[in-house]
């Protein structure tokens, strides 16, 4: 009877251990990298397992094609067909991903896309600014007269949204969308991908009630969707590489 008791007290932890492929945890307030693309897709087609040479030696492979349904960042589109190269390692993606799993993709540099999260069936599980932003993207935007050229959405009050446009430096001359939730806000501008995202891109995050600029991204021109050679040295994006500063009083 007590090795039952403990099988089924330790059956959580013993299944959230055999379920692999989740995103990795970053503390707070850190300054991120903004990847090449994030979207969501379904896997259409599973290949077979394969090695792949890499600069770590040979590593166990998984191909797989998957649609995008929805594009958190980047220049891809619902209905864009994509082929993935995910790693097969203890905490990947490769060997549990299925054909009609619903997944998210991301690319650092456009290169190789690999799917590093399986979602839940009928909901979305916002890990990251990226999937939690795209969420306030589709809601019902309005607008304030004391902030010209911009539109609001998600949850933001207009004296936080004045404040992170006033940080994030936008050109005024463009049209300017600031949107929140949760713990994040991003205030965008200027039109890059074909008009699927936007040129410019400032997120913050709410630490200790305080709102710390996390990313600075700013898309190339031409967009990388567009000039493939050219992608890496092309593209622009920065982060802070010391502390975060905090905003002044």
């Amino acid at each position: 009877m007590r090795s039952w008791i403990l099988l089924l007290t330790g059956f959580p932890l013993i299944a959230s251990a055999a379920i692999p492929c989740m995103p990795a945890t970053r503390a707070p307030g850190t300054p991120i990298g903004a990847p090449h693309a994030v979207f969501e897709a379904y896997v259409v087609e599973v290949h077979v397992s394969q090695d792949s040479p890499s600069t770590f030696g040979v590593l166990r492979t998984r191909r797989a094609l998957v649609e995008v349904v929805r594009s958190h960042h980047g220049p891809y589109s619902p209905g864009q067909q994509v082929e993935t190269l995910t790693v097969e390692g203890a905490n990947g993606c490769g060997r549990v991903v299925d054909s009609g799993s619903h997944v998210l993709v991301a690319s650092q540099s456009g290169g190789a896309f690999e799917i590093i999260e399986i979602l839940s069936e009928g909901r979305i599980d916002p890990h990251g600014p990226f999937a939690a932003l795209a969420l306030a993207a589709d809601e019902r935007r309005h607008s304030l007269p004391s902030l010209k050229n911009a539109s609001l959405s998600g949850e933001i009050d207009g004296g936080l949204a004045a404040q992170l446009h006033a940080r994030a430096r936008p050109d005024r001359r463009e049209h300017c969308d600031i949107s929140g939730v949760g713990n994040y806000a991003q205030v965008s501008w200027g039109k890059a991908f074909g008009g699927n995202d936007a040129r410019n891109k400032v997120i913050f995050e709410r630490v200790d009630r305080e709102w710390v600029e996390i990313l600075r991204y700013e898309a190339p021109t031409p967009t990388p969707a567009r000039s493939r050679s050219r992608r890496g040295k092309l593209r622009t994006l920065w982060a802070h590489a010391s502390a975060v500063t905090r905003p002044a009083a």
